[in-house]
């Protein structure tokens, strides 16, 4: 016989309140509290967030139940972070490489390359 597991109220909440807020899953929100029942954050949301959300308009179930496909979601826009950081350094690389060039050609062949404020553009330039 398997003995029943036992949580506090107040720690039932606070799972709850995690998994409302989005910041863990239910199945993450199982496996970091060794919750063993597939249902039991289901259940303890209808009983704890289910009166009080509902009386604000908000019924947690629907949410609850996408909340899976959205951890696929998370891991597809980290991915994309990941990607426009690495732009982002190469960017700046380039930019980099660039006044290093500006630097050269002002210095060794006496070329200005940068643009001045406020200079006005030649005619044959047009």
């Amino acid at each position: 016989m398997r003995k029943a597991e036992k949580f506090s109220d107040s720690t039932k909440r606070r799972i709850v309140s995690e998994v409302l807020s989005g910041k863990l899953s239910k199945e993450q929100a199982r496996r970091i509290y060794g919750i063993k029942g597939k249902s039991n954050i289901l259940e303890w949301m209808r009983i704890f967030a289910g009166d009080r959300c509902r009386n604000f308009g908000f019924d947690p179930i629907p949410k609850l139940k996408t909340m899976d496909k959205s951890a696929d979601e998370i891991i597809k826009l980290e991915s994309r972070i990941k990607q426009l950081e690495e732009e982002l350094k190469l960017s700046r690389m380039k930019g980099e490489a660039y006044q290093i060039m500006v630097d050269i050609a002002k210095q060794d062949y006496d070329l200005d390359l940068e643009k001045k404020l406020g200079a006005k553009q030649s005619k044959d330039s047009k």
